[in-house]
């Protein structure tokens, strides 16, 4: 059956090996397909995101918080700081410079400029990224990967 009550135009192609039948459905011109750009996007890691949501992690929701805050200012404009993520995130700069510290050495954090005795972390390559997969495995391949605080560093077998 083509074009099912579809508006646009429809063409019956034929596979001349077996002579089945196959319909390409081109839209009207005046029809507006819908564009998923959604602006600025990333992927991050599953595996690392679901062990730093596990129960044991020694993670908490507001350690998650200023984490994902910092991964997204990352790729914005190169990280941010305690006190940015503190006042985005309601929360106090001496509780947010605890946990971005922590956050650092677990190496889930990257210090990415120091003026003075301001901060500036992002987020590890190993868990969120924006870049391209070649340049994403380059830069990852430069940081050691991320522990978690409730875990012990796992050790490389020889």
């Amino acid at each position: 059956m083509l074009n099912q009550g579809r508006s646009g135009r429809s063409r019956a192609l034929v596979n001349t090996a077996t002579g089945e039948v196959h319909e390409l459905w081109e839209p009207d011109e005046k029809e507006q397909r819908r564009t998923y750009s959604f602006g600025r996007y990333g992927q991050f890691s599953f595996a690392q995101v679901l062990a730093m949501l596990s129960k044991d992690s020694g993670i908490t929701g507001d350690d998650l918080r200023v984490f994902f805050y910092c991964g997204i200012m990352t790729y914005e404009k190169g990280g941010a700081s305690a006190r940015e993520a503190a006042e985005h995130l309601g929360l106090t700069v001496q509780a947010t410079r605890r946990i971005a510290k922590k956050l650092a050495e677990h190496k889930m954090f990257l210090v990415a400029e120091k003026v003075g005795r301001t901060i500036k972390y992002r987020a590890s390559p190993h868990i969120v990224s924006a870049l391209t997969g070649a340049e994403q495995a380059k830069e990852a391949a430069a940081y050691h990967l991320p522990t978690l605080p409730g875990r012990p560093a796992q050790r490389r077998k020889a």
